[in-house]
């Protein structure tokens, strides 16, 4: 089980690293910075998927792009620790319920961005961002006790 163990705490990683990006953006005020309402071209930034040279734009771009890490981390993460004998159907349900809240994470995102930064669903886009870490521990925490003959 250590495979699934370590993409379990690669993928929490990934995400803290998604969360605190996440917050340098929104303090540094670039959430902006690709577009937003109609000019906003999600998931692209300014309309292109290169590079962005502008700081603020690239600072997006980042925080787009560690999204896409830690879906597809996720994703693995949650193929392989479903299909690991002996079954962990407490670690799995938490990391399928980890990925739709991570779908509801990237459509929010969309949301925020094509409504000018609202208030209420950037908070919503942080309490999920939140329920969705702390999901994701949750699966790494069952993982650890099972391979420690605890649970």
């Amino acid at each position: 089980m250590s495979a699934g163990k370590y993409l379990v705490y690669l993928t929490i990683l990934s995400t803290y690293a998604l969360i605190v990006w996440g917050a340098y953006l929104t303090a540094g005020e670039w959430g902006a910075a690709c577009g937003t309402g109609s000019a906003s071209a999600w998931p692209a930034c300014n309309g292109s998927f290169a590079i962005p040279s502008d700081w603020g734009a690239l600072v997006e771009y980042v925080h787009r792009t560690l999204s896409i890490l830690a879906t597809v981390l996720l994703l693995i993460s949650t193929v392989v620790v479903s299909k690991t004998k002996p079954r962990q159907r407490g670690a799995t349900l938490a990391l399928l319920l980890s990925f739709g809240l991570i779908i509801v994470q990237i459509l929010l995102g969309a949301v925020l961005v094509n409504t000018n930064l609202n208030a209420v669903v950037t908070a919503l886009h942080l309490a999920n961002a939140t329920a969705l870490f702390g999901v994701m521990v949750v699966a790494g925490v069952l993982i650890h006790l099972r391979e420690k003959g605890v649970a």
